[in-house]
């Protein structure tokens, strides 16, 4: 190390002793300026800084904004074949999926894909899966994101089932979604990585249904309000109050938005666009 980069670390703790001197408790607004101060001065880079953000930002970030929607959740029945199920978590690529009775909305467990690999070779047909499924973890909406690592990390759990306010499944939250908003989107070997936002040539977007309000927001250069709505595809339902129809046009302010793909469970793709100012004349 450098006499520069000595005196830089110095300055830095030097600020930190500072705001820490006969203090009992530092407030999480002079810790982020220290760190924006240490990032000017070349002591931290930027994604160094944006990292500790976002760990302060987990406690203001509920569940709801970061899980896996209800719809592209992959599941199993209970009274499937084991067959089945391994050949479901194949295809999804996942290392555990709930099992549900009935419906989506009373889910029994969760299957892990290591508990099927020890049947193989055995005779399958004489297992149920209720026989080698796990407890499920249940979780609100409502529960912020720094308690749900720490109750993650207790309970040594890697994902849990989100329940709306009736009880009904809203999606699955994993460890996997959590150390994201910390650190970025992971991506393994067999990702593939698709641009959830795509800017057209005549200045109009295309966007995925999950696309993060604040995204869009940042994009346009505009603020909507919201209460109980995260994404594109989510707006898209609040305003028309239903899940909308592929070719339907709803414009809010001056936005226009386009459903371009959409099914009767939910909207996949949409195209977003500024709306021309209407200018009068005299």
């Amino acid at each position: 190390m450098d006499d520069a980069d000595s005196r830089k670390k110095s300055g830095l703790w030097e600020n930190l002793n500072r705001f820490l001197s006969g203090r009992k408790k530092v407030t999480e607004e002079e810790i982020q300026e220290l760190m924006d101060a240490g990032e000017e001065e070349g002591i931290i880079n930027e994604e160094e800084n944006a990292m500790i953000r976002s760990i302060f930002a987990l406690g203001d970030t509920v569940v709801r904004e970061v899980m896996v929607p209800r719809t592209d959740m992959a599941c199993i029945p209970i009274d499937a074949p084991v067959r089945e199920a391994l050949d479901t978590i194949i295809a999804c690529g996942h290392s555990r999926i709930p099992v549900y009775e009935g419906t989506m909305d009373n889910i029994v467990g969760l299957l892990y894909a290591k508990d099927l690999l020890k049947l193989w070779g055995k005779d399958e047909g004489d297992i149920h899966l209720r026989s080698i499924m796990r407890p499920s973890m249940f979780i609100p909406e409502s529960k912020n994101l720094e308690e749900m690592l720490q109750e993650f990390r207790k309970k040594r759990i890697h994902l849990a089932i989100v329940v709306d306010e009736y009880g009904g499944t809203s999606g699955l939250l994993t460890i996997e979604d959590l150390l994201e908003q910390i650190v970025g989107d992971i991506q393994d070997e067999y990702d593939t990585e698709e641009e959830r936002l795509i800017v057209d040539e005549d200045g109009s977007v295309l966007v995925d249904a999950r696309l993060p309000i604040e995204e869009l927001e940042e994009h346009f250069g505009i603020k909507i309000e919201r209460d109980k709505f995260d994404t594109v595809g989510g707006l898209a339902f609040h305003l028309t109050g239903r899940i909308p129809e592929s070719g339907e046009v709803v414009i809010l302010d001056n936005l226009s938005i386009t459903v371009l793909e959409a099914d009767e469970r939910r909207v996949i793709k949409l195209k977003v666009e500024r709306l021309p100012e209407i200018t009068g004349e005299d």
